[in-house]
């Protein structure tokens, strides 16, 4: 039986994307074909959450996610990227219930504000994020709480960066926890360099992933948003046949760019994070006084 060793948790909208691609390149890492199998975040159960659509489990069962490593014994990182995990409360505990040796993990941290407004527009696209504003999601996230949506649709929750780390680090210590910052991808080699360094293999290796990956816009209209929609047929199959820079222009020609953050949710959001921000800096042993003043 193989089970993966690594984990890309989160945080959505981080760059865990472009990270799964690129150490995917690597030859001595196995990555799971399906990118967010999400098997943690319900470990076989029916989960306690609910989305504003319908949304069945990916992985239902351990023998279905212990399928997706089959031909990974030869590789000795193997690893899926599931962005739920980092603010689950209940991941850690699980992950560690099901693995006798412990694993390597990354996370992502980027400016929560942006962060959660870039995930608000990313499911308007898809067309499914039921409000009409940034601010009505806000506003409605203490009935979200209450009423157990998932918290890939609580926008500001998801960013309580210092609460989430916490977790796994009282389950599996600092040196098996890697924390970068969003900013750290303008160096991309030095980036990749600090992952394969933490994960124990080669570290010299050269990838050739370049650009943005899954940018948020805003959709032209209802026929843009179901062509966009994830759970759609005719994305799931012709994207996949296209080439990726057309599958890029694709996407530019179905969305506009979204508007800008308004300043003065922007200060709102700040403000909430501040406290969070400080016990997140204690953690990670980074400065991330450039949010605050944001």
């Amino acid at each position: 039986m193989t089970v993966p060793n690594f984990f890309i948790l989160g945080a959505p909208r981080s760059a865990t994307t472009f990270l799964y691609r690129a150490v995917t390149q690597h030859p001595q890492i196995f990555m799971s074909a399906v990118k967010e199998p999400a098997f943690f975040s319900h470990d076989g159960r029916d989960p306690e959450w609910v989305t504003p659509i319908a949304a069945p489990k990916k992985i239902a069962t351990w023998e279905e996610y212990l399928h997706l490593f089959d031909d990974s014994e030869s590789y000795p990182i193997r690893g899926e990227a599931s962005t739920g995990y980092l603010a689950d409360d209940h991941a850690a505990q699980r992950i560690r219930a099901r693995l006798d040796e412990t694993p390597y993990l990354v996370a992502i941290l980027r400016n929560p504000a942006d962060r959660a407004y870039s995930h608000y527009l990313y499911h308007r696209m898809l067309n499914v994020e039921p409000a009409e504003t940034f601010e009505r999601a806000l506003l409605d996230e203490p009935n979200r709480q209450q009423h157990h949506w998932n918290m890939q649709w609580r926008y500001r929750e998801t960013g309580l960066y210092g609460e989430h780390l916490k977790r796994y680090l009282n389950m599996f210590g600092p040196d098996r926890l890697l924390v970068l910052l969003h900013e750290d991808f303008a160096d991309v080699p030095a980036v990749l360099g600090r992952v394969f360094t933490h994960l124990g293999i080669e570290a010299d290796v050269t990838t050739n992933l370049e650009g943005k990956v899954n940018q948020s816009g805003v959709s032209k209209g209802s026929l843009s948003s179901w062509l966009l929609q994830n759970r759609n047929p005719i994305k799931l199959i012709g994207f996949h046949l296209l080439p990726r820079p057309m599958r890029k222009r694709l996407r530019n020609w179905l969305t506009d760019r979204p508007p800008e953050l308004s300043q003065r949710t922007r200060r709102s959001l700040i403000e909430y994070y501040l406290g969070d921000m400080e016990k997140a800096e204690r953690l990670i042993n980074r400065d991330l006084s450039a949010w605050r003043k944001a």
